[in-house]
């Protein structure tokens, strides 16, 4: 899983699509994202914000197809409803990978998965602005890029290989 470590070293991601294209597949597309070069101001309530510089995805940033072959629950939050929780364990910033967390146990509980059937559950997380997903499958999934991110003048997405290859 080398994409990963890539998805892992940009600044943020938008989740961009979610379906089931069929029965107990789930497919995401999640797009990175970055500030944006431009400040603006921005008003929140009464207050106006002066220099903000929104989050963007554009045709200068990566898209991601990640595919789960099958999964045994997920879940999208409001990630602005989801708390940090310092008793989870994982690895990974963005696409995170969970070996303790409320989200397995709760699947263990609601479900009759367990790592004997259908075998080692695995929780996945990917952090989005605006989103949060968890995915428990025992599978790892597949990911690939459907886009490449085009040249920009100032690379600024955390990423130095912003050229279509």
């Amino acid at each position: 899983m080398e994409l990963v470590e890539q998805i892992n070293a940009h600044a943020y991601l938008y989740l961009a699509e979610i379906g089931e294209p069929e029965d107990n597949v789930l497919r995401l597309v999640i797009e990175e994202a970055r500030a944006s070069s431009e400040p603006e101001e921005m008003k929140i309530g009464d207050v106006v914000l002066a220099g903000a510089r929104p989050i963007i995805s554009d045709d200068t940033c990566y898209a991601y197809e990640v595919l789960f072959g099958s999964y045994v629950a997920y879940s999208v939050r409001n990630e602005s409803y989801t708390p940090e929780d310092k008793s989870e364990e994982y690895v990974g910033r963005l696409f995170r990978v969970y070996s303790k967390s409320h989200f397995l146990d709760y699947v263990r509980t609601a479900t009759f998965a367990s790592d004997e059937y259908p075998g080692k559950l695995n929780h996945y997380e990917i952090v989005c602005e605006n989103h949060i997903l968890d995915v428990v499958s025992v599978g790892e999934p597949d990911i690939t890029i459907v886009r490449r991110a085009r040249q920009r003048h100032a690379p600024d997405c955390g990423h130095e290989d912003s050229h279509v290859n």
